[in-house]
């Protein structure tokens, strides 16, 4: 694995979620960060949640804190 910074120095994020993914129907947020090249995956983490969409929502506030510590890092 290479991790390497890019020119511009900038963070991109992903987060997602799958909905009721494992057998006791609870959903799977995952986040991915990359300062370049290389990924830095952080710990998956269960929800237990409604919808797909309130899926989606949890997974992106499960996720900002981490985004706005790295910001400040």
């Amino acid at each position: 694995m290479t991790l390497a910074i890019e020119l511009d120095n900038e963070a991109k994020w992903w987060v997602d979620s799958s909905y009721a993914v494992h057998t006791d129907i609870k959903s799977l947020t995952g986040i991915y960060m990359t300062l370049g090249k290389g990924p830095h995956t952080l710990p998956h983490a269960k929800q237990n949640t409604k919808s797909s969409m309130e899926a989606e929502l949890v997974a992106v506030d499960n996720a900002m804190g981490q985004v706005l510590w790295a910001r400040h890092f």
